[in-house]
């Protein structure tokens, strides 16, 4: 899954959460998608922090790579 960037999350009854998401479109959005298998009903929360420094290190590569093409 970590391959394909499709973050994971399993909860204590056994319930999945599969979660994959765009690299940031225009530098302003994304898009997601989620899959809730069993009976999970969170929202992936522990999966946040991931998401989110992933997105930060998209973003910094992107900033070098014009950088270095400038």
């Amino acid at each position: 899954m970590h391959e394909h960037n499709i973050l994971y999350d399993r909860d204590e009854r056994g319930g999945e959460f599969f979660h994959a998401y765009t690299e940031q479109l225009d530098q302003r959005f994304f898009l997601e998608v989620i899959e809730r298998r069993g009976d999970y009903d969170g929202y992936g929360a522990a999966n946040a922090a991931v998401r989110l420094a992933a997105h930060a290190q998209q973003q910094r590569a992107r900033a070098a790579a014009s950088a270095a093409s400038a």
